[in-house]
């Protein structure tokens, strides 16, 4: 015969049944930025896997608008159940006295890619010094692309005249796209371009490569310098990285941890990833919380110095 106790106990034990075989329906990841820029092109390549490894459709859900928050509080607002996650770049900038982990958990990153610093052909400077040189000799005359105001390009930018010494002039495009039309067009004759965004431009010599801004050399281009191997201190780091909203239960987050490690272990993604200009790069908990606030401290310092309105855009 079936006690009382033995139904209470089969009841209390549902809930944790249910995350151990999470997911068992579809699950969205929220973008928060339009398609077709990188932070979309490589959560939906990890998304496929993800769905595939799971066995569960992965439905990639953009909500672009005012810099990621419009995405991010939406994922912050969603049942912390699993079926919501989040997909983002990890440089954290916080605007408008929003912080974006006061909603969402970055529960583990999963790849690099690299804004590299180009110029056009209207630019006569082959190396990093020789840039560095040409700008001090013309403060201001040089234009520099950006996808929008404190977008990381934009950032990248900021930081670079901070420690180079140097000045250029900031223009924001809505998007990556327009900005590369308009370096392409001469309406700025140099951008922190992400990988996936100038790779192939660099590569049929309508762009010229002078630096990554990330703090380790590219596997695309090895050879390539980094930033920060002339100018000292310096290193803007793109990483993205899977979240969930607060509260989510801890199953459902090892569970989300480990497959995406379990992904990345398939050379046939890496490869995937590698052709677009993303690299894995897996950091769990709570490794990925230290570099995360120490992005948001390093920033901050950025704004301060450079006298940034965090309320623009």
């Amino acid at each position: 015969m079936t006690t009382r106790r033995a139904l209470l106990g089969a009841a209390l034990a549902m809930p944790a049944l249910a995350q151990t075989e999470w997911p068992n329906r579809p699950v969205r990841v929220i973008i928060p930025f339009p398609p077709g820029g990188g932070t979309d092109i490589c959560g939906r390549i990890l998304a496929q896997r993800l769905a595939e490894h799971w066995g569960q459709p992965v439905v990639v859900d953009n909500r672009g608008g005012a810099g990621g928050m419009i995405g991010t509080r939406a994922v912050g607002a969603a049942t912390p159940d699993g079926y919501t996650l989040f997909f983002n770049g990890t440089l954290s900038i916080l605007r408008d006295n929003f912080d974006p982990r006061t909603v969402v958990d970055h529960v583990v990153r999963a790849t690099i890619t690299h804004n590299i610093l180009v110029v056009n052909r209207s630019v006569p400077v082959t190396t990093l010094p020789e840039f560095i040189a040409l700008l001090r000799a013309r403060p201001g005359r040089l234009n520099h692309g950006t996808s929008g105001p404190l977008a990381s390009q934009h950032l990248a930018a900021v930081m670079f005249d901070l420690l180079a010494g140097t000045r250029m002039e900031n223009i924001h495009y809505r998007g990556t796209g327009p900005s590369v039309a308009g370096i392409l067009g001469d309406e700025v004759q140099v951008m922190f371009g992400s990988m996936s965004a100038v790779l192939p431009l660099i590569q049929d010599g309508r762009l010229r490569a002078l630096a990554t801004a990330s703090g380790q050399r590219s596997v695309a281009f090895p050879d390539l310098p980094t930033v920060g191997e002339i100018v000292p201190g310096y290193a803007a780091e793109l990483t993205y990285s899977f979240g969930t909203p607060l509260n989510t239960p801890e199953p459902v987050r090892r569970r989300l941890a480990d497959s995406v490690r379990q992904i990345l272990a398939d050379e046939r993604l890496v490869g995937e990833l590698r052709t677009r200009g993303f690299e894995p790069a897996l950091m769990m908990q709570p490794e990925l919380d230290r570099y995360i606030a120490e992005d948001v401290t390093r920033w901050a310092d950025v704004a301060r110095r450079a006298g940034l309105n965090l309320n623009e855009g």
